[in-house]
């Protein structure tokens, strides 16, 4: 009987261990990393471009953008969304900053977050009719002289899943020459904030 009862707690014993081995072991080392991590290699991902002017109207531009090509470049990649107002507020910020800095390496990629538009009814519904746009009139009658790049969401290719990018828009990241994120900004931002975010990295 004590031989039995020994062998019993021994054998509960082991069992132990290994649940405990093998919660230690997929909790913290079969648990892989997911998103992009400040100070981190920025992941690689290819983005089509959605943004190309043809006969005054916004068009495909049947371009890709790959982010594993921009080394020696300083990359501001900005999150946005069609229902976003801030969003919509800080892009000419962008193209300010990129018109500004692009002889220095600087691209400037903004990400449409919004997944349920086709590229081109995105264009349309939302650009290419900036004259109902009300209050926005002006804003919306400044893209076509937009010259940074504009990248389109895809579900087969889920840029947002790479940055845990979710509702909480605008986000914005910097990568620098080397592609190392050395910002993440999760909120909208300023010509003069994101000129202290890029100069020191140019």
């Amino acid at each position: 009987m004590k031989r039995n009862k020994l062998i019993k707690i021994g054998a509960y014993a082991l069992a132990g261990a290994v649940l405990c081995g093998a919660l230690v072991y997929y909790n913290f080392v079969e648990e892989e990393t997911v998103g992009a991590m400040l100070y981190d290699e920025c992941p690689d991902f290819s983005l089509d471009t959605v943004y190309g002017v043809k006969d005054g109207q916004f068009a495909i531009a049947n371009k890709t953008f790959k982010m594993s090509e921009q080394r020696g470049k300083v990359v501001v990649l900005n999150f946005w969304a069609t229902w976003c107002q801030p969003c919509k507020r800080e892009i000419p910020h962008f193209n300010e900053l990129y018109e500004e800095y692009k002889d220095e390496g600087l691209e400037v990629v903004i990400i449409s977050a919004d997944a349920h538009y086709a590229p081109q009814e995105l264009l349309d519904d939302y650009l290419n009719k900036h004259d109902e746009k009300g209050e926005y009139d002006t804003y919306y009658s400044h893209w076509l002289d937009y010259t940074c790049t504009f990248g389109r969401y895809n579900e087969d290719n889920d840029v947002k899943e790479l940055f845990e990018v979710g509702d909480g828009l605008p986000i914005t990241v910097v990568v620098d020459r080397e592609g190392i994120i050395k910002h993440i900004f999760e909120s909208s931002m300023t010509l003069d904030e994101l000129k202290a975010a890029v100069e020191p990295v140019l």
